[in-house]
Parts: structure tokens; C-alpha cells; sequence
């Protein structure tokens, strides 16, 4: 059996890049097929302790997901510069869709650094067809893999629940909208806002959840709706397991008009078309590889307006959101379910 050893960010904290690392670390049909340990590589200040425990590790295989930032990548040089050196195989999965900017705000020996290690690695795998270009002319296209993002099993409505939502939807008064992400001002939150502020008084409701980093943008929010009298946005802060199920079951339209500079390929999308939303978000990062016009609305990012638009034409024919939510179950369980996911890491350790 292979030994396989997985280093990044593992939860907590909970995000797109922990979550599937600890999906592959749990996975029981992976675990019946490889050997795994792992170095959790989060808290920086233990550095040279990840070190030491990457240089003691005797594995077949190392898997290291890589960061975003001009400092995470000198600290992921010094790993990839350790991990070569073991003279084992080396896959760097990239979870986001900034490389390419990040690389060329680099100095030019920093360059020069990435591109000679980063053609020492077997694989790299990204996140969808369109961001294969990150690595263009710094590795060669052959060692440049896909491996799209997932819906966990635990995170899915039942077929009963499912249908139960989409078949009461013709009924439903008010129209229920869900923005579940982190709070990220360029992820979308405060033009999700704007937008409640115009449909105040309406039969649209706007429901926020997810984490704020910051405790004044945090208050800012909080501020902006009662100040601006915003009886139809509610705010649940950071949920999980049954009650971000029950949110996901009551709501109607998923909302993330993101323009966020390291998106990649939000879990939270395919999570939401998984679960019969229709969706509403942007033509940014590795988004318009997973989403279409099917499966709701592609907008172009910062436009109050074309939320608007969107929202109204939702309103127009709600019919829509039955059809939309059924083909969009539909669509994710037949290319995104948590098997699917673990299958393509599997195929990708397989080949190397």
C-alpha cells in the first residue's frame, strides 16, 4: 500500500481549502487504497516544527496544497525544496485562481525560485479547465491536472426533503435568499445588501451566514441594517450542520457575486446547486467552468444592477426556480458528488 503524506491547512478553521483536505484525510474508500499522514502546516509560527516533521516523514507520495500570497510562497519554497529533495513523487494542488498575478507581482529571482521547483514536481492540479492557464509557460501543460471541487454527503438534502422544497415553491409567498460564504467585501456582502435595501418593504427575504474577520466590517454590517431599516435581511452568523441545512431548505436562491482575487472554485456553489438552489453569481475565476445559464445567473461582478435584474426576473415566473432547482440536483450529483471528488484525487496519486 502506498504512503501518501497530505501537507496544508487543515480545519480549524473551517474553508474550501481545509474542508477538502480533510475529506481526503477521512475519505474511508481512499484510506483503503493509501497510507495516510499528515503535517498541518496552519499556524506559521510553528514553521520550523512542520519542518522537522516534513524531513522525518518517509512517504511514496507527497500532496501539498500551496498558498496564495507573496510570503505563504517563500514558505512553500522551502517545503517543495525539502520535498524534492526526498527524491519521492510531488503533487502541489492549488486551491485558488490568483497564481498567475501572484507570480508576476514577484521579484524576478522569486521567479526564477518557482519555476525551477515547480518543474521538479510530477503534478499540479487545479480546480477547473479554465485556471489550467495559471501555470502556463511556467510548467510544462502535461503535468497540469484537473480535479473540480465537491458537495459533501453530509451536506445534502434528502431526495424527499428535495423535492418537498421545489414542489412548495409555487406557493411560497416571499422569495428567500441566502448569501453563505465569509464575509469578504469582495466576495459580494455589501452589494447583496444594497440589493435588500431596494427590495425593502418587499416579498424578498436576504439571509446572511458565514464569518467575519474583521469586528468592525462586522458592525459596519450590523449597522447598515438598522440604520437603513432592513426588516427583511436576517443574519445567523457562522452555522453548520443541522441549522445550515435547515437555511439551505427554506431558501430559494443561492447569492454569491464574488470578485474575490484568490477565488478559485467556491464549495459553496456547488454545495447550493446540489441542494436545488438556483444560483446567482459572477463570470469571475474558475466559476463560469461549473456554471452556465442553466444553472441561474452569471453576472459580471460589482453590478447592484444586474442583481437586480436578476432578482426581478426570478420574481417574474418563480416556475422557473422548480425547473432550475431540479436540473441543477441533477447536474452536480452527476459530476460533483464527494465520490467523484475522491475518484479523481485517486486517479491523480494512481498516475504518478
Amino acid at each position: 500500500m502506498k504512503k501518501v503524506c497530505l501537507i496544508g491547512q487543515f480545519p480549524p478553521p473551517i474553508h474550501g481549502l481545509s474542508k477538502a483536505l480533510e475529506t481526503i484525510k477521512e475519505s474511508k474508500y481512499l484510506k483503503e487504497r493509501f497510507k495516510f499522514t499528515h503535517v498541518d502546516i496552519t499556524n506559521n509560527k510553528n514553521f520550523l516544527a512542520h519542518l522537522r516533521n516534513i524531513r522525518k516523514n518517509e512517504s511514496d507520495i507527497y500532496y501539498f496544497t500551496i498558498s496564495h500570497s507573496k510570503l505563504g510562497n517563500i514558505r512553500d519554497l522551502i517545503i517543495l525544496n525539502q520535498l524534492i529533495r526526498k527524491k519521492k513523487k510531488t503533487i502541489i494542488h492549488y486551491h485558488g485562481g490568483y497564481f498567475r498575478d501572484l507570480y508576476n507581482e514577484m521579484n524576478f529571482i522569486q521567479k526564477r525560485i518557482n519555476r525551477l521547483l515547480l518543474n521538479k514536481v510530477d503534478n499540479i492540479v487545479v480546480l477547473s479547465k479554465g485556471l489550467r492557464s495559471l501555470f502556463n509557460h511556467i510548467v510544462n501543460e502535461s503535468r497540469i491536472k484537473i480535479c473540480e471541487n465537491y458537495v459533501e454527503d453530509k451536506a445534502l438534502l434528502s431526495d424527499n426533503e428535495l423535492i418537498s422544497k421545489l414542489e412548495h415553491i409555487k406557493g411560497k409567498k416571499d422569495l428567500d435568499i441566502l448569501y453563505l460564504s465569509n464575509f469578504i467585501k469582495s466576495k459580494g456582502y455589501i452589494e447583496v445588501l444594497k440589493v435588500a435595501e431596494i427590495y425593502r418593504g418587499k416579498a424578498v427575504r436576504f439571509h446572511f451566514a458565514g464569518k467575519f474577520f474583521s469586528k468592525k466590517e462586522e458592525i459596519e454590517f450590523k449597522n447598515y441594517i438598522i440604520g437603513n431599516h432592513l426588516n427583511n435581511v436576517n443574519y445567523y452568523g457562522v452555522v453548520d450542520g443541522d441549522i445550515k441545512k435547515e437555511l439551505i431548505k427554506k431558501s430559494d436562491v443561492f447569492i454569491l457575486p464574488t470578485y474575490y482575487h484568490v477565488e478559485g472554485q467556491p464549495i459553496s456553489l456547488i454545495e447550493a446547486m446540489a441542494n436545488g438552489l438556483t444560483v446567482i453569481t459572477t463570470k469571475h475565476a474558475g466559476i463560469p467552468d461549473i456554471v452556465t445559464s442553466k444553472n441561474g445567473y452569471l453576472l459580471q461582478p460589482q453590478s447592484i444592477t444586474d442583481i437586480d435584474r436578476a432578482i426581478e426576473d426570478i420574481i417574474s415566473d418563480k416556475t422557473l426556480l422548480k425547473k432550475t432547482g431540479y436540473y441543477n440536483r441533477e447536474y452536480t450529483l452527476a459530476n460533483f458528488k464527494e465520490i467523484d471528488y475522491i475518484k479523481r484525487i485517486e486517479k491523480i496519486f494512481n498516475e504518478i
